[in-house]
C-alpha cells in the first residue's frame, strides 16, 4: 500500500526554487522598482479600505497570530514534557563516553550541570 504523499514543508520545492533564482538573477535597479511597485499597491489598497474594514483585517490578523502562539506554546510545553519523560527513565552510566547532542541532559532531574570553569 502507497504511503499517502505528504506536503513539501522545506524550502526547497520547483516554486521556491524558481522565485529564488528569478529574484536573485533581478540587477538592484529592477529590485528597487519591484519594491517601488509593492508600495503603490498596497497603498491604493489601504486607501480603497474603509476604517471598519481596515481595523477588522486588522483584528482577523491579531487573533490568528495570538491563535498560533498558543499553539506553538502548547507544542513547546508537550515537547519539553516529551524529553523530560524519555531523559527522567535514561540510564546515564558511562554517558560522557557516548554523548549524544540530540539530547538535552541538562532536563534530567538527577543531573546538576554547573559552569564549566575547572581546567583539567
Amino acid at each position: 500500500m502507497q504511503r499517502p504523499r505528504r506536503s513539501n514543508l522545506s524550502r526547497q520545492s520547483r516554486n521556491a526554487r524558481r522565485i529564488r533564482n528569478t529574484v536573485n538573477e533581478r540587477t538592484e535597479e529592477e529590485q528597487e522598482i519591484a519594491r517601488e511597485q509593492r508600495r503603490v499597491s498596497m497603498a491604493r489598497l489601504r486607501d480603497s479600505q474603509s476604517q471598519q474594514q481596515s481595523e477588522a483585517a486588522r483584528e482577523t490578523a491579531r487573533l490568528a497570530m495570538q491563535n498560533r502562539r498558543a499553539n506553538n506554546r502548547g507544542q513547546q510545553i508537550d515537547n519539553l514534557r516529551r524529553r523530560t519523560r524519555d531523559l527522567s527513565s535514561a540510564d546515564l552510566n558511562r554517558t560522557a563516553f557516548r554523548y549524544d547532542c540530540s539530547n538535552d541532559y541538562s532536563l534530567h532531574p538527577s543531573v546538576c550541570i554547573g559552569q564549566m570553569d575547572v581546567v583539567c
